[in-house]
């Protein structure tokens, strides 16, 4: 695995405002520890977090946020999150999105909450919704219900056991397609990334049947900065970014201090010689 490095951009990262632990003031706090400049925040399926910092003026001086979110999309019935970036987050067309999503997301909590409850479970909604709040209810939040009421061991083993890949809580939504979910970033002035690759499983081949098909709809860019990603599938990666003309993205994906191996800040150096989504992010903002 490639050494992760203190970086002082992070395109990649997650608030209370989704599945995140921290809220934006303390994130903000810990990038500062971090010397962090320039921070992207990529909420599930929202940029509410983003609006909030600069509504409430929590972003410090010497930090700059820039507009983002993670959203969730079907690729072939395989999950794929894409990250936008640079999106207007204040446009109607962008705000209809969240709202999609959120009625989505509510019809997965209840169907979760349904077969969990078939399965023996005792949930309390409205502290599983204290717990998400302000974010919408999902299964991070269920499974920190589930070790608050006793029922289960750790959030770890919820996921193993209950909620994670192939278990009964394994309860699919009706995500947007691929093709359509990059139309839309594009449409709203952002770039298109897919996130952490390394995560879905797919052979080489696949890999490159989805990039075809993302590059067709418009994506213009690949997370190959990640942690945990194996060099070969980096280099892979990289080869396939350059061949594409496409961005180089990556962060750290950090959602909780608790995590170790996900620091806020810390994910491995950026590829030599090719296109960065960063400096595409700058050139925008400036």
């Amino acid at each position: 695995m490639h050494v992760n490095v203190k970086q002082d951009w992070d395109l990649h990262c997650h608030s209370q405002f989704s599945d995140g632990k921290l809220d934006c003031p303390a994130l903000f706090e810990l990038a500062q520890e971090r010397e962090i400049s320039h921070l992207v925040l990529t909420d599930h399926d929202t940029a509410a977090g983003y609006r909030a910092s600069i509504e409430n003026n929590w972003v410090p001086d010497n930090l700059t946020l820039h507009p983002g979110a993670e959203l969730s999309s079907v690729w072939k019935g395989r999950a794929i999150h894409v990250v936008a970036l640079g999106i207007d987050v204040y446009s109607e067309g962008w705000l209809e999105v969240e709202r999609q999503y959120v009625i989505r997301r509510e019809k997965r909590f209840e169907r979760l909450l349904f077969v969990l409850r078939r399965a023996g479970f005792e949930l309390d909604e409205e502290n599983i919704r204290d717990i998400a709040a302000p974010g919408p209810p999902a299964r991070p939040h269920i499974a920190a219900h589930l070790v608050e009421t006793k029922q289960v061991k750790s959030s770890a083993h919820a996921f193993k056991k209950w909620l994670g890949r192939g278990c009964i809580g394994d309860v699919k939504s009706q995500w947007p397609e691929l093709e359509e979910t990059v139309q839309t970033i594009i449409s709203l002035g952002g770039m298109a990334v897919i996130a952490h690759p390394h995560r879905y499983n797919l052979t080489w081949t696949k890999c490159k049947e989805m990039l075809d098909d993302f590059n067709a709809a418009g994506g213009q860019g690949i997370e190959a900065s990640c942690v945990g990603m194996d060099p070969n599938m980096r280099k892979f990666l990289v080869e396939q970014a350059t061949a594409r003309d496409m961005y180089i993205s990556g962060g750290s994906d950090f959602h909780s201090p608790n995590t170790s191996w996900l620091k806020l800040g810390y994910f491995p150096q950026w590829p030599r010689q090719v296109k960065l989504a960063k400096d595409w992010m700058l050139a925008r903002s400036q």
